[in-house]
């Protein structure tokens, strides 16, 4: 994954994040990253946050928040 830190941001502001370009396993791979690396830089500020991967309609993965 190219730019991580703009991706966290994004995930973190948006509550999710969608990957171009990527095939369904390269986005399941790219996503369970994305989400740990993500709850890792929350966890520095003290924030708790669920995150976690979801799959499209198309068999896509992409990083979201989940709400319990």
């Amino acid at each position: 994954m190219k730019n991580m830190k703009e991706a966290v941001r994004r995930l973190q502001k948006d509550g999710e994040y969608r990957f171009e370009g990527l095939g369904r396993e390269e986005s399941r791979r790219d996503a369970t990253e994305l989400a740990k690396v993500a709850m890792r830089e929350d966890r520095k500020y003290g924030i708790e946050s669920s995150l976690g991967i979801a799959k499209d309609a198309f068999g896509y993965y992409f990083a979201a928040q989940i709400n319990g």
